[in-house]
């Protein structure tokens, strides 16, 4: 049942981008028009599916009980940056393509995919563990994560304002709703839930939108690729194992923070390298290629974890 769910979520994403495909080849979406596209769902939508998801999932006396959760959720992608930074330092990879690397390997996808593959493993139980380690490594795929595709020094005191982006100032106020207990109307969440919702779409949609545009016989950094890849979805879960068993917490958690480790790339890379400038058809071409392989190795981790 489960091996089917994969195929099943994978399918989905791959027709959504096909889609994407069709409406770049046709040209119903220009090419400059690509970075009006990202905008709209970095800066529109995204954040009402931000602000929604949390104001609706989470409570004060979840963060309390489970606040271990969100802090995995920040060290595990953040190892894995580590990790993957000293491989492509040794490696000595082109700098064109250095820091949509970095995002590629150590950024995963645990909501869109990891969500419902961990509702068929693991069953109801399993969706507020996965919103809070969501809710960490959301937040550092948008404060290190935006530092990262800039090339800006984290603690660099100057370049902290880029950590003031439409996302984090959305978790910001997402938390002070929760904490005060404001009461946002329904009119209004439900209209953020709609705004949101076109979040995912519209993210797969722009990689396919790119596949277009990208000539499939330039090997330029395709090697590379394939050693991000292994570090997203194989040193990633042994990373996430690591962090786990030095942890008191329930195995039912332990086993949910490895599946969403092993999840492929996250989709918003492609948008957010749009956005700043940087390689976007490199990072499209990079979470189509997680996706695909995702369903193997997905597998085995499950296997593996019986």
């Amino acid at each position: 049942m489960v091996t089917s769910k994969i195929a099943e979520v994978l399918l989905q994403i791959f027709t959504v981008m096909a889609v994407g495909f069709y409406v770049a080849k046709i040209k119903i979406v220009k090419e400059e028009n690509f970075k009006a596209f990202a905008d709209l769902t970095v800066l529109v939508a995204i954040p009402a599916l931000i602000f929604y998801g949390i104001y609706t999932n989470y409570t004060l006396d979840m963060l309390k009980t489970s606040y271990m959760i969100p802090i995995v959720g920040v060290a595990v992608p953040f190892l894995t940056y580590l990790v993957s930074k000293i491989i492509f330092l040794l490696l000595k990879v082109p700098e064109e393509i250095e820091k949509e690397l970095y995002l590629i390997s150590s950024f995963s996808n645990t909501l869109f995919v990891g969500l419902p593959v961990s509702l068929a493993l693991f069953g109801e139980k399993s969706l507020p563990f996965v919103i809070l380690y969501d809710f960490g490594h959301t937040s550092l795929f948008w404060t290190l994560g935006v530092m990262i595709i800039t090339g800006d020094k984290l603690f660099n005191a100057k370049n902290f304002k880029k950590l003031v982006n439409p996302s984090t100032i959305t978790l910001f106020f997402s938390f002070l709703a929760i904490t005060l207990h404001i009461k946002i109307p329904s009119f209004l969440l439900k209209s953020l839930q709609m705004i949101g919702g076109i979040a995912v779409p519209l993210a797969m949609m722009f990689i396919g939108m790119n596949m277009v545009h990208i000539d499939f016989k330039e090997r330029n950094g395709s090697k590379y690729v394939y050693i991000a890849a292994v570090i997203k979805l194989i040193l990633a879960p042994l990373i996430a194992y690591g962090v786990v068993s030095f942890l008191s917490i329930p195995s039912l958690v332990k086993k949910i923070v490895i599946l969403e480790s092993a999840m492929p790339a996250m989709a918003s890379s492609a948008i957010i390298a749009k956005q700043y400038d940087k390689n976007h058809k490199f990072v499209s071409i990079s979470v189509f290629l997680t996706n695909i392989l995702s369903f193997i190795t997905i597998s085995v981790i499950l296997y593996l974890m019986g």
